[in-house]
């Protein structure tokens, strides 16, 4: 084993050599690390579709420190990991396409661990427990056993524009206060082959960015369905939040509402309405 280790340091040593002597750069790249495969079907054919980093991500709202992963910041991305990530679609088991996901991350005001993730992608590694923080001052081997945990399914494929093709998946890329996850939905759709994030009519240019309950209301049916966003009295509100989602043919619809918080026994009242 040293020999080996030995022949592969001189190697490696002739190598960079080579490079400097050539006026090459030296730096070596970093291996990737799929995080996930899955398989999807589009058009009838079939893709595997992988989330990718560049390297070995960074810890955020890790396992060592329970106390702090189980903090409103850290809702939905304890335990977690960070850096440059990509989706890649391969056909043949040839690349066809990769999109870079970090310009979608904090798209809304994140409360989140700050410059910790800033121009990163973050993910959810190891599922967080209930009973994990009572734990944590009990068992000292805790951590090593949450990265035993399966890594949290990503990718599950479901029709969000109901445009007939079940290829776009929810993507937690933000969060609000306290713990209100927002999610991006990404895939190809009959109007755009290439991957994407799914936009608004009203913002076809913009990331449409939700919490995961109005996504899910698209699936039930083409709507419009209202989701209530915010409550009278969370966080102080003085109003309460509504968006009214609906999709068809590819093409999905969102307005936010605003309404007053009456006193009991009065009916609210419409103070704005937005498009989406």
């Amino acid at each position: 084993m040293l020999t080996r280790c030995m022949h592969t340091g001189v190697a490696v040593a002739y190598l960079i050599s080579g490079m400097l002597a050539a006026g090459l750069p030296t730096r070596v790249a970093a291996e990737p690390v799929v995080r996930e495969q899955r398989t999807a079907v589009v058009a009838g054919v079939e893709e595997v579709w992988q989330l990718v980093w560049d390297g070995q991500p960074a810890t955020v709202c890790g396992p060592e420190d329970i106390s702090n992963a189980t903090t409103c910041p850290c809702a939905g991305l304890a335990y977690g990991e960070h850096g440059k990530l990509s989706l890649v679609r391969r056909r043949a088991d040839k690349e066809v396409e990769r999109m870079d996901l970090r310009p979608l991350f904090g798209l809304d005001p994140f409360d989140g661990p700050g410059d910790e993730v800033k121009d990163s992608a973050y993910l959810q590694r190891w599922p967080l427990k209930d009973d994990d923080l009572d734990r944590e001052k009990r068992e000292p081997d805790l951590a090593a056993e949450i990265k035993q945990r399966p890594a949290p399914t990503i990718m599950t494929f479901a029709d969000y524009d109901r445009d007939g093709r079940a290829t776009e998946f929810l993507l937690q890329v933000g969060t609000l206060p306290c713990g209100k996850l927002q999610y991006a939905a990404i895939g190809v759709t009959k109007k755009n082959p290439r991957l994407h994030a799914l936009t608004s009519v009203a913002h076809p240019k913009k990331p449409l960015v939700m919490p995961r309950h109005a996504w899910e209301a698209l699936l039930k049916g083409p709507g419009p369905a209202a989701v209530t966003t915010i409550t009278c009295g969370d966080h102080a509100s003085e109003n309460r939040g509504e968006l009214v989602v609906s999709a068809k043919g590819g093409a999905i619809r969102v307005k936010s509402r605003a309404f007053s918080c009456p006193a009991k026994g009065r009916r609210e009242k419409l103070i704005e309405e937005t498009d989406e």
